[in-house]
């Protein structure tokens, strides 16, 4: 799979046999083998590609891959950068829940703020915040779990599916606050944001 911070590096996720093959477009049935399970989410390989097809058959390329490294736990998330520097596409996000990463849980957790969800696909936005006893980590693993977070606007984009959001969408964090900030506070300042980014009406997915 592809290593999102780091650019032509893929991570190694098993080695799986094929049980049954559903047929064109409908996916395979399969199970994780114990070839190579020492190295998973271990072994980084490095191999460039620029071709836009998320889809790769990887045997076509064995001769062209380089070990990168070789970690020495198996890779739950990239190193917390900073507030500052929080820009994660959906998938990279819930795999940092659903490892309940230490250093990004910390830092999200007790912080209230005002986050910017952007569709890929389209390049609308949508701006969001975190109030009340809600930290921005909780706020988040609920798009996770869900794919819209239960907003009205990004319901009716996702509907009862993730695919769409796991594809398209992407997460930065625009400010901060402390957990003792007043939520009107945080309220005006995601009203602020809304009026600067122009997300509400046509231009975004806010509509209010």
């Amino acid at each position: 799979m592809r290593f999102y911070p780091e650019e032509d590096v893929w991570l190694f996720g098993g080695v799986f046999r094929v049980l049954a093959d559903h047929g064109y477009g409908n996916g395979y049935e399969v199970e994780l083998t114990d070839h190579g399970s020492g190295f998973i989410g271990r072994l980084k390989i490095f191999r460039y590609y620029r071709k836009k097809s998320p889809r790769v058959k990887l045997e076509n390329h064995y001769d062209d891959f380089e070990v990168a490294e070789i970690l020495r736990e198996p890779y739950s998330g990239r190193i917390f950068p900073g507030y500052e520097n929080i820009d994660l596409p959906f998938k990279e996000l819930a795999t940092l829940i659903r490892n309940d990463k230490p250093d990004w849980k910390s830092a999200l957790e007790n912080v209230k703020g005002v986050y910017l969800i952007t569709d890929t696909s389209t390049g609308k936005r949508y701006v969001g915040s975190a109030y009340g006893d809600q930290g921005i980590w909780s706020r988040w693993e609920a798009y996770v779990r869900s794919g819209h977070g239960w907003n009205k606007e990004l319901q009716e984009l996702v509907g009862d599916k993730l695919d769409y959001a796991q594809e398209n969408f992407k997460f930065t964090l625009l400010e901060y606050r402390p957990a003792p900030t007043p939520d009107d506070t945080v309220i005006y300042r995601e009203n602020y944001w809304k009026e600067v980014l122009l997300t509400r009406g046509k231009y975004g997915l806010n509509q209010n």
